[in-house]
């Protein structure tokens, strides 16, 4: 239920209250008992007279005491009601004849009236929320019946877990607000992304390692129409595929939510950016699956650009490691980068030394060589790959797997090919003059 706060007049002197009273029922959510039992005056009289309450005409007559000239009246009236609406124990039918009262009062003549049963409205709000809040934090209730503000729309991205019960339920205590404003735009099915209201604050963490605004971000981005402006999406990606940028993970479990999220966020997003750059997405977050899928995609395709292909040549040698399956024999893989040693395409041109005068080319054929060197248990820099750097994904940095002129380049290949020999592994020689 949402109640439109424009239909009454501005308190300036009740914000701050009605603030801090939504703070304190997320922080602290109360059972509609507990708040009579806190209310001055509310004894164990008052109680009982609540559970009397059942007929319509004695609903009127509460919601008429609102009006009263005595506080003490209007007080009683409105514990009454309120208790009315959200007590469980009462039937059902009684709850929304008090919320439908409630309702007509937003329009009433007096003042008191619609103030209270603004007020009223939004405390059974917070109630029925409370209670899915404790339903969502309770491991023996089925999750598919916790019906909490985004949970479902969560909980198919992430699964249903106890880790994923608790971390959604921290993840809407912190971000109550964006989330139901999230979810009104995916149920009114807008093509806008966040809105102003919220786009600010949510759209782009400014730290990596806080993993609840990264989780509402992709969120977001993960159940929003993909037809809207891609320009959000975009910068994701950017982020994601840097490791400057996007999520510091670890092992736990919250950090294994955040890969299900971004794997998720992959799929929903297959034709955003360069395919490289999902690859590389997939390698850093260990979504080996997808990153199986689109490392084969590349390497099908010689023709693909050099960039792609030095990227895949990397992922394919991590992920033959970890995943003995990827490629069908040793042999296939030993193959396959004998087969791009013949690729003498620049990949990238970098600097590594500011102050460094000469630029190292990378070519596809290096990084092929590279990791032959590798898979053979040899050490590249031995063979002359003096500029090589690690990379905690890739193994190596592509863009450190170059040489400043072709006299170096050819030295270090030949070097490679002896030392590859030594292990009792021939590689052809390509004249590095072949076009």
């Amino acid at each position: 239920m949402v109640v439109d706060s424009t239909l009454l007049p501005p308190l300036a002197s009740e914000i701050p209250e009605r603030n801090g009273a939504r703070r304190r029922r997320i922080l602290a959510p109360l059972s509609c008992q507990a708040i009579l039992g806190l209310i001055a005056g509310a004894g164990p009289a008052i109680a009982a007279e609540n559970n009397s309450v059942t007929e319509p005409s004695a609903i009127h007559s509460m919601f008429q005491g609102l009006d009263a000239e005595s506080f003490a009246t209007r007080q009683n009236a409105a514990l009454r009601l309120l208790d009315a609406a959200t007590n469980t124990n009462h039937p059902l039918q009684q709850r929304f004849a008090v919320q439908e009262h409630l309702r007509r009062g937003l329009n009433h003549p007096s003042l008191e009236v619609r103030v209270q049963s603004f007020r009223l409205l939004q405390q059974i709000d917070q109630a029925a929320v409370d209670a899915q809040f404790q339903q969502l934090l309770n491991p023996k209730i089925d999750p598919n019946e916790v019906d909490l503000v985004g949970w479902r729309a969560f909980s198919e991205l992430v699964g249903d877990d106890t880790a994923s019960r608790q971390f959604y339920a921290r993840l809407y205590l912190g971000h109550q607000r964006q989330i139901e404003h999230l979810i009104r735009q995916q149920n009114a099915a807008v093509t806008t992304r966040l809105g102003a209201a919220g786009a600010s604050e949510s759209r782009y963490p400014a730290a990596n390692h806080d993993l609840d605004r990264w989780a509402l971000v992709l969120f977001a981005d993960s159940i929003l129409d993909p037809v809207a402006t891609a320009y959000p999406s975009s910068r994701l990606m950017m982020s994601l595929a840097h490791s400057g940028m996007g999520p510091c993970l670890g092992d736990d479990e919250e950090d294994e939510l955040i890969r299900r999220l971004i794997h998720k966020w992959l799929l929903r997003h297959r034709e955003l950016g360069s395919v490289c750059d999902q690859l590389r997405i997939a390698m850093r977050y260990r979504c080996d699956s997808l990153a199986m899928q689109l490392c084969r995609r590349i390497l099908e395709d010689p023709h693909s650009p050099a960039p792609w292909q030095t990227t895949a040549i990397l992922a394919a040698c991590v992920l033959s490691a970890s995943h003995p399956g990827f490629a069908d024999s040793e042999l296939e893989l030993n193959s396959l980068l004998e087969s791009r040693l013949a690729d003498k395409r620049t990949a990238h041109v970098w600097r590594l030394i500011p102050s460094r005068k000469t630029k190292i080319r990378t070519q596809v054929c290096d990084v092929a060589m590279t990791m032959l060197l590798y898979r053979h248990q040899i050490d590249p820099r031995s063979a002359g790959f003096a500029d090589i750097q690690a990379d905690p994904t890739l193994i190596y940095r592509d863009d450190s797997i170059g040489f400043g002129d072709e006299s170096e380049r050819e030295a270090a290949h030949q070097t490679a090919r002896k030392r590859l020999l030594e292990r009792d592994y021939d590689v052809e020689s390509f004249s590095r003059n072949e076009k």
